[in-house]
């Protein structure tokens, strides 16, 4: 039986992408998790990490965000080489060189941290799984033209303008929480881990 993972909360889990949504980069922390030698990552698509349950629009909507250097939030789902998963928070931000030219795409991706939720955390990866899996069953049987469709409706009738608009509907974060959550790691001091710590449940 496959094993859902949990993320370290002391650790982030860090992969470089290029302007061609390549990977360049990952840290030990993600080889780690998925199981890994970094051989078998650079240059490949982001994809190459996710499970199969994430449709391929909501991979293009994330490559988009590359090709137009934006920073996004997103909740995925990844499978590790053992047939294992787990669920990251996961930010996306543009990185750029001393001269301002674009330098690579840096993603960083965390526990859910549940205590900042608006809602139940296993209803929250219920709700997305639920969205996947109309999404990948629409890609299937009609094509990805009617899943962008599908999705579209989907976030209208929800009132949300953006995909990260969706995302973010779960969580109770001001965007200065959201910036020092994703900064969090080995090097934080011990008292504002265990702050953070009462944000996920270990």
């Amino acid at each position: 039986m496959n094993k859902e993972l949990y993320l370290d909360i002391r650790k982030t889990a860090t992969v470089k992408i290029n302007l061609d949504n390549r990977i360049d980069y990952a840290n030990d922390y993600i080889l780690e998790l998925l199981g890994y030698q970094i051989s078998e990552f650079v240059m490949q698509p982001p994809k190459i990490i996710c499970h199969e349950s994430m449709p391929d629009i909501i991979h293009d909507t994330i490559s988009n965000l590359i090709k137009n250097h934006k920073e996004g939030i997103a909740v995925l789902k990844h499978k590790t080489k053992n047939d294992n998963y787990f669920w990251a928070f996961t930010h996306f931000k543009p990185a750029y060189n001393s001269d301002g030219s674009f330098k690579s795409f840096v993603t960083r991706r965390k526990p859910l941290p549940s205590k900042k939720l608006n809602g139940d955390i296993e209803e929250m990866k219920y709700q997305i799984s639920r969205l996947y899996k109309i999404l990948n069953d629409i890609e299937k049987h009609t094509g990805p033209k009617q899943a962008k469709k599908y999705l579209e409706g989907f976030l209208e009738y929800k009132g949300f303008d953006t995909l990260e608009d969706y995302y973010m509907s779960f969580f109770d974060f001001s965007k200065a929480e959201l910036e020092e959550y994703f900064s969090i790691n080995d090097q934080t001091p011990d008292k504002k881990i265990r702050f953070y710590i009462n944000f996920i449940d270990l």
